[in-house]
């Protein structure tokens, strides 16, 4: 999981570093960008660990192509300042037509299919890839990219340059987003609309899943849907991961994430709990709390307070940094917790570690009952498309029941969003809901489960051989 940018058009670095910001939400490892000059067909490339913020820039210098990536690392080890061109995106590769640069989000489950050569990163395997192909196409760009997509399984979102020319594509089923937009002076593609509406576009399209999009002139010279399969848009991008202004497939972020809470507290009516205050966990769950609140005819409270200077733990580095970071990352209103009744609203709990420490948190501070109210179904199953649980073992909802669960996180009472619900309240049916289910829709993802499940491989962010 990543953020992708790309800008065709004449604009500068500072602006698009500033676009690039926009998307740290989807990945704070290491950031990236390469840019063109004016006239120039040369790549420019820069690349740090951490925020796009450390990109030490010429910021106002004038460039006509850019892209930019925050990465998010679920292919590979994690960045650090030795290593930081192996692992961070973009990524450059040559062909006998021209050089190209590509940035991508998602995850690639069969690159031990298709090469024996060990990568760190699945986005420098995908640049080399669509290189031979342009190669083999004799530098048709549409038919190199409709072969690599033949080949390619698991997730990807890209926005490349080749040439003078930006092009963007999906994967067939469409399971990372990817929107663009232009006004009069350039053409902006980037995993999230916000990117966009930071620019007054507001009129913006996605591209469509298995669509090919060439951009010269900051006009489309290209636009043809290359190889059709059923779609699976990711689920956990409107529960958790897009940013809650953003446009995905048509629905607003915020307003699926209300539709949760409201879905959540029609099944809340029957369990007859006492609630004193509703109290969202800052920051994903507080529109569903909102919803919640409506039809419970309760009110909010915002007893817990979020640390606004940590990054967001579910993306973090490791289990430690994650645990460190959990201990440091609330604060609380003790005044609306003693002796309270309280139903927690979260958007999800994959691991536990962080529930498990605003749980123990609130009981400390003396509330009288503790009840937790979760958007998301259970996820029971690894993702292989880019969303960091690869292994069963870190998942609190595999191989636990409820009961479990409940005891688990030290709480009086706990609710899932059921599967039908979830759908309803995105408003689509063509979802890929493989952690919920354990049906991943694409063949080699399908594999990897049943060889995990029948003990032939272990299962790892690298899917290897």
């Amino acid at each position: 999981m990543c953020g992708v940018l790309g800008i065709k058009g004449k604009t500068t670095l500072e602006q698009g570093k500033i676009l690039l910001q926009m998307l740290t939400h989807r990945g704070q490892d290491a950031s990236g960008l390469v840019w063109q000059r004016a006239a120039e067909t040369k790549f420019n490339v820069l690349k740090t660990p951490g925020y796009p913020d450390l990109l030490q820039i010429k910021g106002y210098e004038i460039i006509h192509s850019l892209l930019g990536s925050t990465r998010y690392p679920t292919y590979g080890s994690r960045t650090n300042n030795k290593n930081i061109d192996r692992y961070a995106q973009p990524f450059l590769s040559k062909t006998r037509y021209g050089d190209i640069a590509v940035v991508h989000n998602g995850n690639v489950t069969n690159i031990p299919r298709l090469t024996n050569k060990k990568y760190e990163s699945d986005a420098e395997f995908l640049t080399e890839f669509l290189a031979e192909k342009i190669n083999e196409a004799k530098g048709n760009l549409p038919k190199a990219v409709k072969g690599f997509m033949e080949k390619i399984d698991g997730s990807y979102a890209i926005v490349g340059l080749f040439k003078e020319k930006m092009f963007a594509f999906r994967d067939p089923r469409g399971l990372r987003p990817l929107v663009w937009g232009k006004n009069d002076k350039v053409i902006v593609v980037a995993s999230e609309s916000i990117v966009q509406q930071n620019m007054n576009i507001m009129s913006v399209e996605n591209v469509s899943p298995g669509e090919l999009i060439i951009f010269d002139n900051e006009k489309v010279v290209f636009k043809e849907v290359l190889l059709s399969r059923d779609h699976a848009h990711c689920m956990f991008e409107y529960v958790y991961f897009a940013n809650p202004c953003s446009m995905i497939e048509g629905k607003l972020v915020y307003k699926v994430r209300l539709n949760l809470g409201r879905e959540l507290a029609e099944r809340i009516k029957q369990k007859g709990w006492k609630i004193d205050y509703i109290v969202p966990v800052p920051d994903t769950s507080r529109p569903a709390t909102q919803g919640l609140a409506e039809v419970l005819n309760v009110p909010i409270r915002e007893a817990i307070i979020k640390n606004r200077y940590l990054q967001r733990t579910f993306i973090m580095k490791s289990k430690n940094e994650r645990i460190k970071a959990a201990k440091r990352k609330y604060l609380y209103i003790s005044e609306y917790i003693k002796g309270k009744s309280l139903l927690i609203v979260d958007d999800s709990i994959v691991r536990g570690l962080t529930s498990q420490k605003i749980i123990h948190d609130l009981r400390n501070l003396g509330a009288k009952e503790i009840y937790c109210a979760i958007t998301c179904p259970p996820i029971r199953f690894p993702c292989y498309y880019g969303i960091d649980f690869p292994t069963d073992e870190e998942l609190i909802a595999s191989g636990h029941t409820l009961e479990e669960i409940k005891k688990i996180l030290d709480v009086d009472g706990i609710i899932y969003q059921k599967l039908e619900g979830l759908k309803r309240s995105i408003g689509l049916e063509d979802l890929c809901t493989a952690c919920l289910t354990g049906v991943y829709p694409t063949p080699f993802a399908a594999e990897i489960r049943l060889r995990v499940l029948n003990g032939e491989l272990k299962a790892s962010s690298h899917y290897e051989e």
